[in-house]
């Protein structure tokens, strides 16, 4: 049985947040004519909904797995162990580490 969380069967099927939203729109349009705009906005907006609609099939789709036991979801201290094996200066890690050496669990 293979453990993984969600959003990691998300991302590695094509359909992670990253590829959600564009950083760039929330400037403005630049020389771009307000059609030419419109349109690259419009493009987006079918795009984002296309990802989004494939999220909600994956989801689906990873629930199922879950329940015939194909996959798991990890544990509250598999997600800590995998938190504090990040860079030490990440106050989320050290915190994790703080809560795992609290535990008596070694990361």
């Amino acid at each position: 049985m293979q453990i993984i969380d969600e959003e990691t069967y998300l991302s590695i099927n094509g359909a992670g947040r990253g590829s959600l939203g564009d950083a760039a729109f929330h400037k403005n349009k630049g020389n771009h004519s307000d059609k030419t705009w419109s349109k690259m906005v419009q493009e987006k907006a079918a795009k984002d909904w296309s990802i989004l609609e494939l999220r909600e099939q994956l989801r689906k789709e990873y629930q199922l797995k879950v329940e015939n036991k194909e996959l798991r979801p990890p544990t509250r201290i598999e997600r800590l162990i995998i938190t504090a094996n990040g860079h030490e200066d990440n106050e989320s890690v050290q915190a994790a580490r703080r809560l795992l050496t609290k535990r008596g669990v070694s990361w």
